[in-house]
């Protein structure tokens, strides 16, 4: 099966990051997988991965737009590709324009990796008009989608694909408890609610440390909050982590803050299934689809969203209990292996694609 897989590259983000992931894992399975995006950091890891490569970016503005579409248009005519694959929301309507003009055999998917609350009605009604079909990358956003008018038998989901599965995770012997965050440096991943969590925890005693792995526009708000808690000494800025390896050697609890009310956000995020690969504790606000795999007081904690009370006391809990962080470690890897596997996640895509032949 030949599929193009149009996105961005530019970033090291979850988004760029899931692409490569999905792009390596089809092309293992014997699959012909071009990327249509703009260069960026992971571009070489993916052409590496037996991915071709095809330049096109999408994010120039009005005029980039337009010229982006006309270059997709004669992409598709000369590749014929069975599926086009859009990781992004604002590449769809030109690629389903392209593919209906261009190629017509050619099935167009959005992968949804959420939207801001407001757009869903419209984005679930366009995307429909336009005949595509939806792989969601939870089952909380695939039922989002259908309950704002996208038609069921057009939806799927699958979760993100995995990197390399580390045979043995080891943590670092150390004095102290180390807490870690692994996002993106922005409002909606919320850091700064890890913060104020924190600056709690060190009140009552907590001998613990925090570093904040991860780039974004937040960093020097960030650093300028852990200094006005008076935690800056016990803080560290780690920037874009690559070493997964080494991150969570030197982690013992994964924090998650993200601030999502309603319908805001999506998925699970990389930095949970990352987590549960190497066997490390998470506490979580109960928000998007975290909690279809940190299940309260099973797989971790998820704690109600901006209560950081709850919060607080959930980190203390396991921060003095490392039999309790082992077993919800090996519990989510158990559960992040089960459900992200390659065999899983391929079978998932696939039945997705599948979909698009029975209508």
């Amino acid at each position: 099966m030949k599929i193009i897989l149009a996105t961005s590259m530019r970033g090291l983000g979850g988004t760029e990051t899931a692409s490569l992931r999905l792009g390596a894992l089809l092309a293992r399975r014997g699959h012909d997988v071009v990327l249509a995006a703009s260069d960026g950091p992971l571009v070489a890891q993916a052409q590496a991965a037996g991915i071709r490569w095809q330049p096109l970016d999408f994010y120039g503005g009005a005029a980039g737009y337009l010229k982006a579409g006309w270059a997709f248009a004669k992409l598709l005519r000369r590749e014929r590709p069975h599926i086009v694959h859009c990781q992004m929301a604002r590449i769809v309507p030109a690629c389903a324009l392209a593919a209906k003009a261009a190629a017509p055999q050619t099935k167009t998917f959005y992968h949804a990796r959420g939207l801001d609350a407001a757009t869903y009605p419209k984005i679930a009604r366009l995307f429909a008009r336009l005949g595509v079909f939806l792989i969601a990358n939870c089952r909380h956003e695939r039922d989002k989608f259908i309950r704002h008018g996208f038609p069921a038998d057009r939806a799927a989901y699958t979760y993100n694909a995995l990197p390399p599965i580390p045979a043995a995770p080891q943590k670092t012997p150390r004095s102290h408890i180390a807490l870690g965050t692994l996002s993106r440096l922005d409002k909606v991943r919320a850091v700064h609610l890890t913060l104020d969590a924190f600056a709690l925890l060190l009140q009552r005693g907590l001998n613990a440390r925090l570093h904040i792995a991860g780039e974004g526009e937040e960093r020097a708000a960030l650093e300028a909050q852990a200094a006005a808690l008076g935690v800056g000494g016990r803080v560290s800025f780690l920037g874009a982590v690559r070493d997964l390896d080494a991150y969570f050697a030197a982690t013992d609890i994964l924090l998650n803050t993200p601030d999502l009310a309603g319908d805001h956000g999506a998925g699970v995020g990389n930095n949970i299934l990352e987590a549960g690969l190497y066997e490390t504790a998470v506490v979580s606000y109960d928000v998007a689809g975290i909690a279809e795999m940190v299940e309260n007081g099973v797989t971790g904690y998820c704690t109600p969203l901006r209560d950081s009370t709850a919060f607080a006391a959930a980190v203390e809990t396991l921060a003095t209990d490392p039999a309790l962080r082992r077993r919800f470690g090996s519990a989510l890897r158990r559960r992040v292996t089960a459900l992200c596997s390659d065999d899983e996640i391929y079978r998932t895509t696939l039945a997705a694609y599948h979909m698009a032949d029975k209508t």
